[in-house]
């Protein structure tokens, strides 16, 4: 499953990815993982083949 990350740091908005992933953010350049991402007030878990996912 997916979550979204959110940088707890500035608040932007990276990506979704699996919660065990670590990415650093573009704008303050602080690294976040599944554990220090800032959780949205709700907190969705997608699958890894959801539709809402798919890139065009």
């Amino acid at each position: 499953m997916q979550v979204e990350f959110i940088c707890p740091r500035c608040g932007y908005h990276l990506a979704w990815a699996l919660p065990e992933m670590e990415m650093k953010c573009p704008k303050c350049e602080s690294w976040v993982s599944g554990k220090n991402r800032k959780k949205p007030e709700l907190d969705l878990m997608l699958p890894l083949d959801d539709d809402q996912l798919t890139l065009f």
